[in-house]
């Protein structure tokens, strides 16, 4: 006995398989986000939302044929499409090293996977970092990804109107109501994965203060669950957020316009407002 209340462990990748979310709870999470998808698809094939009338003195403008808007900088797209690689890259290699048995005929260890896992983590934290500097000092106009009072009345509305409750369907602003719950939910699932992330991998795990705090292993071993806990929650959300872009006709101006920065204004204010 060495008097030690508790010990941190050694703690590798090669022992990973060990110490992991049971395969039932991960996978529901991924069948709950095909089964949204199919609901929502099959709800919509039968009646379209059609936004309601703005208020009387919000008149619409005179749109000349042809013109368009910027929706997107060049900073935003080059953020979103390499977040989009990160994230790819983090939820391929992290699925490698999370079910190497399911993959019979894949070579390599789960510690040469996470070489990409890394480098994707890599990726994601220096466009996170450049995105807050971005938006904090360089952005001009005021966040449209906003969370207020206001959007929660338009989210309810919405709801309300899928289900058949009301007629009422709200105009969005630069951003429907729902982007915005996206973007915050996702925000926070990455955050918790890329703390969580922190606590498992070693190198890291060596400059954080754990046994000063009273952390030992069980928090290791819980920071390890919470991490494809969270893992399952973002690819239930990336099935979510593919469906809308891609499955979605509506949405295809918006999807097209994260590549060409531009949209078509007399497109965008059949379901946006330039008011907001």
């Amino acid at each position: 006995m060495t008097g030690e209340i508790f010990s941190i462990p050694t703690f590798t990748i090669a022992e990973y398989d060990f110490y992991r979310l049971d395969d039932w709870i991960f996978w529901a999470f991924i069948v709950a986000g095909l089964i949204f998808c199919l609901v929502h698809a099959a709800r919509r094939a039968f009646r379209q939302p059609i936004p309601t009338e703005l208020p009387q003195d919000e008149r619409m403008p005179s749109v000349p044929k042809g013109e368009d808007i910027q929706r997107h900088t060049l900073f935003q797209r080059i953020y979103h499409w390499s977040n989009s690689v990160a994230v790819l890259t983090l939820t391929i290699s992290g699925w490698l090293i999370y079910q190497p048995r399911g993959i019979p005929t894949l070579e390599g260890t789960p510690f040469d996977r996470f070489f990409w896992h890394r480098w994707g983590a890599a990726l994601l934290l220096i466009g996170v970092v450049f995105h807050l500097i971005y938006e904090s000092f360089i952005a001009r106009e005021t966040n449209p990804m906003a969370l207020n009072g206001s959007e929660v009345r338009k989210v309810l509305a919405i709801f309300k109107n899928f289900f058949g409750f009301s007629k009422i369907y709200p105009k969005a602003g630069k951003y429907h109501s729902g982007q915005i719950f996206f973007h915050w939910a996702v925000a926070g699932n990455i955050l918790a994965l890329v703390l969580t992330g922190f606590v498992i991998w070693k190198p890291l795990r060596d400059f954080l203060p754990l046994s000063l705090v009273g952390l030992g292993w069980d928090f290791i071993f819980y920071c390890r669950l919470f991490h494809g806990f969270f893992s399952a929650t973002l690819i239930a959300s990336l099935i979510g957020h593919i469906y809308f872009a891609l499955f979605i006709k509506k949405n295809w101006v918006e999807t097209k316009s994260m590549i060409t920065g531009r949209v078509s204004l007399h497109e965008y204010l059949d379901s946006h407002s330039l008011t907001e």
